[in-house]
């Protein structure tokens, strides 16, 4: 009996050898090997890494660890460790002056391989890197250029659109002698048809608001979604959806992809049935990027321009133009309506141009043109950008190369994911003092000019900048002078005015709000 407890105590000592020499290495690992040669950071998990730390109070949690650990520190997303630039200067001469090393993307294309609406598909611009990157994005801003985004071309397109929206707005007012409107939905639809006419042609008709937005519903679940702790997790580690706690969040994510793929490639697909039964004769001139991407494809012969790399690339510039810039509209309207203050000046210097132009007889629509005359409004439009700070983690690059930051003292590996973390500049009391105050004056110079400010960079800086910047400044001048020229905003309730808090997501989004137009005589 004794060498039977004797081999029973052998075992178990054996057993608690092993355990103690496993759980040993997993520290090890975890908390010196793995993080060995990267910036300090939090704490991370084995598996979950800081998902659990990245919560509602996210910008509040990136500025923290950027005063606990620096300027450049380690986030890790899962098993996979993200070094986070959050100094202006740190991120000038990493994605500025060594832009080619840092210009990589590491964004949910492994969740995107797995996705069954994605499967198979490349390309876009969000997603690749390297040579494919360089070459559909080059293309994509020429085309966009030739299209007339930025110029008079679209400007004609996007004034047609906001008379229009207007128009109908005056006609409710007249009608119901006042009106109090929830404007998110119908700057959805704007900003929709700008995007979409560039795209594909047209602007949403009222026939196709049901599916408009119910395609909106699909974005906003999948923001929710791909914000949440196994949504987050989903991304760096796709495979996890195999596992049951997981396995519905990925349902969700894989048919939401699903829908937002149909309502992209029905407009695909019937171009490209009309574009065979027509010659190159009857075609004309391209009238849109779909247009300009199938020619590519008939000309080129390449992998970058392909039935199977069109999808993504509308799918990209789709979700990047839609979303962002109805958001930041929302916001603006809403910043407004809260400060009188801010609207009654801006709408004198709106009236003193109006006089202007009436004094030398000249049309009174607002166009690109009046821009420089209008220093205040764009004040106004910079300070909305900066306050509602769209995307709490900013898309995230990939080295290219082996490289060392902060002069040598660390060394990233080639293929080490790595973000410019602008939310953080943006909000940086040291640059923007009171940064969570709406003050459009920090935008205004001593003779009362609009105030250039470096540090200001809502569409991102270096080589993988917004290639939207230029359409999206247009939609928001345009959008914002021809608005308020004609409107006032004021809260339905002033003692219980709408809230400015952020919903969090992958991109934040404003709780619905009501408010009051009064039209202003003109």
């Amino acid at each position: 009996m004794n060498w039977i407890r004797s081999t029973t105590t052998i075992k178990q000592m054996i057993l608690l050898l092993l355990f103690f020499l496993f759980f040993t290495t997993l520290v090890f690992w975890n908390f010196v090997w793995k993080r060995k040669g990267l910036p300090p950071g939090p704490t991370p998990l084995p598996l979950f890494g800081n998902a659990f730390a990245i919560n509602n109070s996210i910008y509040e949690k990136f500025q923290k660890w950027s005063k606990e650990y620096g300027p450049v520190y380690t986030v890790w997303l899962g098993e996979d460790p993200t070094v986070m630039v959050t100094d202006y200067e740190i991120m000038r001469d990493l994605f500025v002056k060594e832009g080619e090393v840092y210009a990589g993307r590491n964004f949910m294309s492994e969740l995107f391989k797995t996705c069954t609406a994605s499967k198979g598909d490349y390309g876009g611009v969000i997603r690749t890197e390297g040579e494919p990157w360089k070459v559909v994005r080059r293309f994509g801003l020429q085309s966009m250029r030739n299209l007339g985004v930025g110029r008079a071309g679209l400007e004609k397109h996007l004034i047609e659109d906001m008379d229009r929206f207007v128009d109908q707005i005056k006609e409710e007012i007249l009608k119901n002698g006042g009106f109090e409107v929830n404007l998110q939905k119908k700057i959805d639809r704007l900003a929709g048809s700008t995007i979409n006419r560039v795209l594909f042609g047209y602007p949403f008709e009222d026939e196709q608001m049901t599916e408009f937005y119910e395609l909106k519903h699909h974005m906003e679940q999948q923001a929710f979604l791909l914000s949440s702790l196994t949504g987050r997790l989903l991304i760096t580690m796709p495979w996890l959806h195999h596992f049951p706690i997981f396995s519905q969040t990925f349902k969700k994510i894989d048919k939401n992809l699903e829908n937002i793929y149909e309502f992209i490639k029905n407009p695909i697909n019937k171009r490209i049935e009309e574009r065979a039964k027509q010659t190159i004769e009857e075609r004309g001139e391209p009238k849109d990027l779909i247009d300009y991407f199938l020619d590519q494809i008939e000309n080129e012969k390449n992998e970058y321009f392909s039935l199977k790399s069109i999808t993504p690339f509308c799918f990209d510039l789709f979700l990047a133009g839609q979303e962002t810039t109805s958001t930041t509209l929302s916001y603006l309207i809403l910043y407004l309506l809260l400060d009188q203050r801010v609207q009654t000046k801006m709408h004198k210097e709106l009236d003193n141009l109006e006089e202007e132009k009436k004094n030398n007889n000249l049309d009174n629509v607002i166009t690109q043109a009046d821009r420089g005359k209008l220093p205040y409004l764009n004040a106004v439009i910079n300070e909305t950008q900066r306050v509602c700070n769209l995307l709490p983690i900013n898309l995230t690059h990939r080295t290219m190369a082996d490289s060392t930051i902060l002069g040598g003292k660390f060394h990233l590996k080639k293929g080490t994911s790595i973000t410019p973390q602008i939310c953080c500049v943006l909000l940086d009391e040291k640059i923007f003092p009171n940064p969570q105050r709406f003050e459009p004056e920090r935008f205004i110079d001593e003779q009362g000019q609009l105030k250039r400010i470096e540090e200001f960079i809502p569409f991102g800086l270096g080589k993988r900048m917004c290639m939207g910047e230029s359409l999206a400044r247009t939609e928001l001048f345009l959008f914002t002078a021809n608005f308020f020229r004609n409107f006032q905003v004021l809260p339905v309730d002033p003692l219980h005015p709408p809230s400015s808090e952020k919903i969090k997501g992958f991109s934040v989004r404003l709780k619905p709000y009501k408010c009051r137009l009064i039209l202003r005589s003109i």
